[in-house]
């Protein structure tokens, strides 16, 4: 695999620029010399005609030049992106992307910058930005040019535990910063039309019409199948999916640009008499650009089809293809385009899982001869989840700190009736106005789309179906990440038993099964930074939720949901706060009373105040304010929740 040392050089080039922040000049002065040095090397040897002069040198040349490629790019990338700082309280011009209504009666918009203005005299401009506004007087559509005049701030994480890591992922997405506008800060200039714009509101046109045409419970799950948007799916069965490891079925990515490409294919062979094999790929290869692009272009998707794109290509040349150097192409391609690709965690999922399954599925699938063909085919599909969970398996415990014990189950499931509902779905969107025998594909695409998530539910009511509470950092991410992919080289390719490996491996599960026990040990009583009073309760083992009587409020309960996923412990217990409340824990007692400006709590004889309104003391704790009070009292803090421990 001549490209595995270029594309390890690249991506090494990206993490280093990615992690050098600030000190970008001197690491870049040190790649340059050692490559430099590298250069020197080979001349020498080209000159004097030294024998002994290793070969690899060239290869380290090699990979030196891509490593200052991968790194220069990244640092391109950052230059290139706006400091929200210089776009605030200035006039801005962008694009709108994503338009969203929330629940709450706000509007949220996603723009992309183009130009920016002091007044005196205009610059161009580059990132993304969110603006919530404060009324729904004036709508905005994807392809709105707006202007707009506000102060901006950056993406700032909660520090609740299992929060979303905001700052990652909008740093990683090109966002310079967000802001809540008063509608008169903002306004429509005009429209642009171009071929993202265009797709998009053509995937917005197909989702309204998908609910139109399914019953809500479904309606989400088949918008997620088709188009990759998962905001309507309700989060219980969104739950169920992760839980089992079958969230890949909801994210438009490889799995589903192959079943295209074989639905396209079997139809154009029907007018083999008219358009040639070659034309045949070509128009194939057209339609699933389509697709990627209808689809939203996520990395998932756009690297499955660039990797398609680029297995068509080789069948157009007559040329063999090797599946390992065209994934590796793939990933060259996109990561050239946009090297900040690599931090997205399904481009890093997606390629993972398919170079487990390009590696380890067909000696998994020799282990077991299967004689009877429908086994067969349930054992062929297996051994692709198998190879595919080895290879992830550091990713799922490093990003979402569980592991679904259960995910073979869930992977037949998917297997049996993935196919089946995304084939409705498609028959769907190009039989929709034909009489009554779109009635008969929707009846279909229903039973299907509900049979899907009743056997997923099934999986996920199975008692010890997920193992959660796993806490690694990057260093222990990357030691067992290693050990894992060199044991499981060793066991399926090189059929050979790796001893000092093994015991290294099982060292690590010790280790990681210590640190998980440790972390379930914990009595302590958590309050959280929410706009509503809550917080989380742990004690011997088990976790109650408190949290005050009012109307519903989908952003605290997230925050619980994500903190008791965190402790990878279940939920026992959720205690609704009235005025005056107890909550009995052993010979333990915990007070909950309701005051004018907020809570106070009582444990043994200790008592402290948590405060929502009015102006807080000087020595007040800051952990002990509600989030309106922290944002507009230490507005660039970054509070930790309030922790006392229980004895």
């Amino acid at each position: 695999m001549p490209l595995l040392p270029i594309s390890l050089g690249f991506i090494l080039g990206i993490l280093i620029s990615f992690i050098s922040d600030g000190n970008s000049g001197f690491v870049g002065l040190i790649l340059t010399s050692i490559f430099v040095i590298c250069i020197l090397g080979l001349i020498f040897n080209s000159l004097f005609r030294s024998n002994s002069f290793p070969k690899s040198i060239t290869v380290a040349a090699f990979s030196f030049f891509f490593m200052l490629l991968g790194f220069g790019k990244l640092e391109l990338v950052k230059e290139s992106v706006s400091n929200y700082q210089d776009l605030s309280n200035q006039v801005n011009f962008g694009t709108v992307f994503k338009s969203k209504l929330s629940e709450s009666g706000y509007q949220t918009i996603h723009l992309s910058l183009e130009k920016t203005s002091n007044g005196r005299q205009q610059t161009t401009a580059c990132g993304n930005i969110t603006l919530t506004l404060d009324t729904l007087e004036s709508r905005y559509e994807i392809g709105d040019l707006v202007a707009f005049k506000t102060e901006l701030e950056p993406f700032r994480n909660e520090t609740n535990p299992g929060s979303f890591d905001a700052e990652y992922y909008y740093g990683t997405h090109h966002y310079v910063g967000r802001a809540f506008i008063a509608s008169n800060c903002i306004s429509k200039i005009g429209t642009h039309q171009n071929l993202s714009i265009f797709f998009s509101k053509w995937q917005n046109q197909i989702g309204d019409n998908m609910k139109s045409w399914l019953p809500e419970s479904v309606s989400g799950i088949g918008v997620a199948l088709l188009l990759g948007n998962k905001a309507d799916i309700d989060q219980e069965v969104l739950d169920s999916f992760s839980n089992t490891g079958a969230m890949h079925v909801l994210a438009v990515s490889g799995l589903h640009v192959g079943i295209i490409l074989i639905i396209f294919q079997y139809i154009l062979g029907f007018f083999s008499r008219w358009i040639s094999k070659k034309q045949a790929i070509l128009f194939s290869v057209v339609l699933i650009w389509g697709f990627g692009l209808l689809s939203g272009a996520s990395p998932s998707v756009i690297r499955a089809v660039v990797m398609f794109s680029i297995l068509a290509l080789g069948q157009i040349l007559s040329r063999k293809n090797n599946g390992m150097n065209n994934l590796i192409l793939s990933a060259i391609v996109l990561l050239m385009y946009d090297p900040y690709y690599l931090f997205d965690i399904g481009f890093q999922l997606s390629y993972v899982a398919l170079i487990g399954i390009l590696l380890f599925q067909t000696p998994i699938y020799k282990l077991i001869p299967v004689k009877q063909k429908w086994l067969d085919w349930i054992w062929k599909g297996s051994a692709v989840g198998i190879a595919a969970t080895i290879a992830t398996t550091p990713f799922m415990l490093y990003w979402f700190h569980q592991f679904p014990n259960y995910f073979l189950l869930s992977n037949v499931v998917v297997m049996l009736l993935g196919f089946i509902v995304l084939l409705f779905l498609i028959i769907l969107i190009f039989t929709a106005w034909i009489p009554y025998f779109n009635m008969l594909i929707i009846f279909l695409t229903v039973i299907s789309l509900q049979a899907l998530v009743i056997g997923i539910q099934i999986v996920d009511q199975i008692p010890g179906g997920v193992s959660s509470g796993f806490d690694l950092n990057f260093f222990q991410f990357l030691i067992i990440g290693a050990i894992m992919g060199y044991c499981s080289y060793k066991l399926f390719i090189k059929q050979t038993v790796p001893k000092f490996a093994l015991i290294g491996f099982c060292l690590c599960l010790i280790f990681i099964s210590w640190k998980r026990e440790l972390k379930f040990e914990k009595n302590e009583l958590q309050i959280f930074s929410s706009k509503s009073f809550c917080g989380i309760i742990q004690y011997k083992g088990r976790v109650l939720t408190f949290f005050e009587n009012t109307p519903k409020n989908k952003q605290m309960l997230q925050t619980l949901k994500n903190a008791v996923r965190d402790s990878g412990l279940n939920l026992s217990q959720s205690v609704i706060l009235k005025s005056s409340n107890q909550i009995r824990l052993d010979d333990q007692e915990i007070a909950f009373v309701k005051e004018e400006n907020g809570w106070r709590v009582n444990l043994d004889t200790l008592q402290f105040h948590y405060q929502m309104s009015g102006t807080p003391e000087k020595k007040h704790p800051k952990e002990l304010l509600s989030q309106r009070l922290q944002h507009s009292l230490y507005k660039d803090e970054k509070i930790k929740p309030f922790c006392i421990s229980i004895n």
